[in-house]
């Protein structure tokens, strides 16, 4: 969604200092969104902030490495810690980055952390994503009592979701990483590998950048708690809107979930009748708010029975 990343892009110029953007999507509708966040379809891994949380998909290393050295390069910039993780033990893994990234002046070898998989992940064997995001925050608190604005990472996690077992537990990992995000100093670029084929869909949807044609929808965090749909649900994304679904749970303290619409650019009534199965298994009421007038239509029509609608903006 090109107009969302572009008043972002504009907001983050003007506006440095500002706690919080309201991206705006037309009378009485508007995603809150956390502090100098991106959200949408991107063209290229620079301009992200402290909190971003970006998806990209390669085919070569070679594709990779200059945008790692840029992503890295300018989190330093911003006085982040960078952290490159991979598979093996942290010598190993320091030679490899010895010969993969482009340093400088400010991206020395020194500079870039090295975190072993072995450390964050049950390598071989599904992920448990709440103690995966215990392990991150526990990592972006020492880099902050270390003097440093946040910590950004980034690794090719590709190995991790061969497995098809593997795969909804990553999904769901990358959700909660989103959430976690959202509100903290982590910022994150998940790289995959163009092998896994439409399987990257299922984790790509669950950042809030991505580059543009990787996805026809996203499920991003607002910062407010709601979870933000972005994009296009029809026929063609309906089982990957499915499977999604099933990566969204509340956390332990919720009361409700909310559903921000704002970003919708189209939702036909698989779509909506896929959400309201979802509430109808959902532990805490599911509410969905800024409907587009068009999605809020075919919704009453519908006659939906288990989700309910926050009134707002006058929709």
């Amino acid at each position: 969604m090109p107009g969302v990343s572009n008043t972002l892009d504009l907001a983050r110029s003007q506006a440095a200092g500002m706690l919080d953007q309201m991206c705006q999507r037309g009378p009485g509708s508007s995603v809150r969104l956390a502090a100098m966040r991106m959200i949408g379809p991107v063209e290229s891994p620079r301009g992200f902030g402290l909190q971003d949380h970006l998806c990209w998909v390669h085919g070569d290393l070679r594709d990779y490495r200059p945008r790692l050295t840029e992503f890295f390069s300018e989190g330093l910039e911003r006085g982040l810690q960078v952290a490159y993780l991979g598979a093996g033990n942290v010598e190993e893994l320091r030679e490899h980055l010895d010969r993969f990234i482009e340093v400088g002046p400010l991206l020395t070898r020194e500079a870039i952390r090295i975190i072993s998989f072995d450390e964050i992940y049950r390598t071989g064997e599904p992920v448990v994503p709440a103690e995966v995001i215990k392990k991150y925050a526990a990592a972006t608190q020492e880099a902050l009592t270390d003097g440093y604005r946040g910590l950004r990472i980034s690794a090719d996690v590709t190995d991790l979701v061969r497995a098809p077992e593997q795969q909804d537990a990553f999904a769901r990992l990358e959700f909660l990483l989103e959430r976690y995000s959202s509100r903290h100093p982590l910022s994150a670029l998940c790289e995959y590998r163009i092998e896994l084929g439409d399987a990257v869909t299922q984790f790509a949807c669950m950042h809030a950048a991505v580059p543009a044609g990787l996805t026809p929808f996203q499920v991003f965090a607002c910062d407010d708690g709601a979870v933000g749909l972005l994009g296009e649900f029809d026929a063609a994304s309906q089982a990957a809107f499915k499977r999604a679904l099933q990566s969204i749970q509340p956390s332990p303290d919720e009361s409700e979930l909310i559903f921000d619409m704002s970003a919708v650019r189209f939702m036909d009534h698989r779509a909506l009748l896929a959400l309201d199965s979802y509430a109808q298994k959902c532990q805490v009421p599911v509410l969905l708010r800024s409907m587009p007038p068009v999605v809020r239509r075919v919704a009453r029509m519908l006659g939906l029975e288990h989700l309910g609608i926050v009134r707002t903006g006058g929709l």
